[in-house]
């Protein structure tokens, strides 16, 4: 060591010494000056991360938003929105007094009886569009659709990171029932919110207790619990019991972290309600008063709409909330198997596999790490959702199905962060890939499912049998091609191209399973559109005066279900409601909002219409308006039903006071 003449020390470095082995010389270490700011301050990962996630919530979103459906009792729940604009806030049920059909009203019945925040939402909506579109009906459940896919992300980012809650939210944005439930106008996407909504705030709360951090001010134990119990309130007022699925998923998760401390075999002393209570208050965070505040919170909110609907209408109200209209429209049969590979074909084993490692790890796990707890919470989360349809066997399927969704697709993304990570061996691969290989297959051929349903009961021939021998010999294939590679990816430069090729796979498989859904499924719901745009026009030039729809009345069953009918019959009949049912009411309330709909049953009603500017829909080609009737009537035709129905004719002059009834006679 030499000393300059500033008696600065200085560090001799051999000559020919470069690179790393060489110190750097900077400015501000021989002037003594302070290193410098940089003039943006450098923002977390998951900063970068947010903006992707954003654009999987919305984007396919819009693509199925393109295609939105008028599948009933989409069509009904925005009939229910506009009757809250007519100024019925609280009780829509009296809206159905202005409907002649019997079915067509006691389908309307059912829909009322429910909960009412997403009619409040379709009303504000409709407010704010002085058009009134249909797509205002909508529009709620698209939202809330994307603001699942966000709160899915924020669940895994909170427990495993940024990276995590990106590939869950992948997998839940793409997926195809997610996406066909954002393209209908019912609940299902906004009690999914309330109910992620509560257990994020939950989870919060347990992972400061793990760590033992100290939250920030605007996530302390008050401001959450007000949180969770306004999210609780208003997945109740979203579709009502489905919201108390939080509570055993809470429940058994503080059992789990309750077990797991070592004054737990001296609390099996103890009775049973001080066992409860010592789970409910657990760890502090949330504790005991924390929980109860949340459900009076909660209670302040949802309760009192549900006790004005029982003083108004009876216990009638309470059983119509039994069964959800979007029951009467689902299938019923499926096993729980049947229900998984059908909701997540290409994610199923990875889920699976990671419920697996999950138990595994919080088994293991004696100090309770952050990755061990919340893999424990979704795992229950995925039985509790697996078992609910058991235990309400008339609730609503969707719903239950989308809130399966998250937790399978939360440890899916597990299982593919750990084989990024290197945690998951690559000859895990020699069966995964032929179960996913297997699951797709599944999901994809009809005529596969067709051939096990055969020999199930009992009807095999031949082309059952060559369709089981092709699925024996793409799982044979399947085995023996992994096997092959994975001789082959002995080094980690082919193991890592091995990984890479089998998760943009399943990703691209994903997403392209969700996308080929979005399409529209019926095309009335075009005609309808098209009705609506052609009826617009023509109020826009000659307003009409009075609107008539002719039904005949042996298109409408009258069996349809009542308020709280769940017999199989009612179901039945719900799903056999005419073609336009719902969606021609709909549409004209939104292209006509200020004249009522007269409900005509035979031609010879249209000559007792009063005179003016008469519009006239046959909603059925079982009586086609005859020519010399046209004539008489004075009507001409605006839009032809390509669907068969929907014919729609509009006055070209005044009646004569001659044909003012119609002739007697042939």
């Amino acid at each position: 060591m030499e000393s300059d003449q500033s008696g600065r020390g200085r560090t001799e470095v051999p000559l020919g010494t470069w690179g790393a082995d060489r110190p750097r010389a900077r400015a501000w270490d021989r002037l003594d000056a302070p290193m410098p700011r940089p003039v943006f301050r450098p923002g977390p990962r998951s900063a970068m991360v947010f903006p992707l996630v954003v654009l999987v919530a919305v984007l396919p979103g819009l693509a199925a938003l393109k295609a939105w459906d008028l599948t009933p009792p989409g069509p009904l729940w925005g009939l229910r929105g506009l009757a809250v604009l007519d100024g019925l806030v609280l009780d829509q049920v009296p809206a159905a007094d202005a409907i002649r059909p019997i079915g067509e009203k006691a389908a309307y019945q059912t829909v009322a009886f429910q909960p009412p925040l997403y009619a409040w939402l379709e009303a504000v909506l409709f407010w704010l569009d002085a058009a009134r579109d249909p797509m205002a009906s909508v529009l709620p459940s698209y939202v809330a659709g994307a603001l699942a896919v966000t709160l899915v992300y924020l669940h895994g980012r909170l427990w495993r990171g940024a990276g995590l809650g990106l590939t869950a939210a992948i997998l839940v944005g793409f997926n195809q029932n997610l996406l066909l439930r954002m393209q209908e106008a019912t609940p299902a996407t906004l009690a999914l919110c309330g109910v992620l909504a509560v257990l994020l705030t939950y989870g919060w709360h347990e992972r400061l207790s793990v760590e033992a951090l100290r939250p920030p001010i605007w996530a302390g134990p008050i401001s959450t619990t007000m949180a969770g119990g306004l999210a609780m309130g208003l997945a109740l007022l979203s579709l009502g019991g489905l919201a108390l699925i939080v509570v055993p998923i809470i429940l058994l998760h503080r059992y789990y972290l309750h077990a797991g401390q070592s004054g737990f075999p001296a609390a099996r002393a103890r009775s049973w309600p001080s066992r409860f209570w010592g789970w409910l208050a657990g760890r502090g965070e949330p504790g005991r008063l924390h929980v109860l505040a949340a459900v009076a919170i909660a209670a302040i909110v949802a309760l009192p709409w549900f006790v004005l609907m029982i003083r108004w209408h009876g216990w009638q109200a309470i059983a119509a909330l039994r069964v959800p209209p979007e029951r009467l429209l689902s299938d019923s049969g499926r096993s729980l198997p049947g229900r998984l590979i059908e909701l997540a074909p290409v994610s199923l084993p990875l889920g699976l596999y990671g419920a697996v490692r999950a138990i595994r790890a919080a088994l293991v796990d004696e100090s309770e790490s952050r990755e061990s707890v919340g893999g424990a919470f979704w795992v229950i989360w995925l039985v509790v959702a697996a078992l609910a349809p058991a235990a309400w066997p008339r609730g609503p399927q969707s719903a239950f199905d989308l809130v399966l969704l998250v937790p399978l697709s939360l440890l899916a993304a597990q299982t593919i962060a750990d084989l990024v990570n290197r945690r998951i061996p690559v000859r895990s691969l020699i069966w995964l890939a032929p179960a996913t290989a297997i699951s797709t297959v599944w999901w994809f051929s009809g005529d596969l499912r067709g051939a096990v349903d055969d020999i199930v009961h009992g009807r095999a021939d031949a082309a059952t049998a060559l369709g089981l021998h092709l699925a024996l010999d793409l799982v044979v294939v399947s085995v023996v091609l992994i096997r092959a590679v994975d001789r082959w990816a002995r080094r980690d430069d082919r193991q890592r191209r091995v990984l890479a090729a089998f998760l943009v796979i399943v990703l691209a498989v994903s997403a392209f399973d969700g996308l080929k859904e979005v399409v529209f499924r019926h095309r009335i719901d075009g005609d309808l559109l098209d009705l609506r745009t052609m009826i617009r026009r023509r109020n826009r030039d000659t307003p009409f005066q009075v609107v008539a729809v002719l039904s005949p009345a042996g298109m409408v069953p009258a069996s349809l279900p009542v308020a709280g009918d769940s017999s199989p019959r009612g179901a039945r009949a719900f799903r056999e409601e005419p073609s336009p049912g719902g969606r021609l009411r709909f549409i004209l309330r939104t292209a006509l909002p200020h004249l009522p709909q007269r409900d005509l049953t035979d031609v010879s009603q249209l000559f007792d219409l009063p005179d003016g500017q008469r519009l006239v829909i046959l909603a059925g080609n079982a009586q086609p308006l005859a020519g010399t009737d046209r004539f008489r009537l004075g009507l001409e035709a605006i839009h032809p039903g390509r669907s068969g129905i929907l014919d729609a004719y509009a006055t070209v002059r005044q009646r004569s006071k001659s044909s003012s009834t119609r002739p007697k006679g042939p």
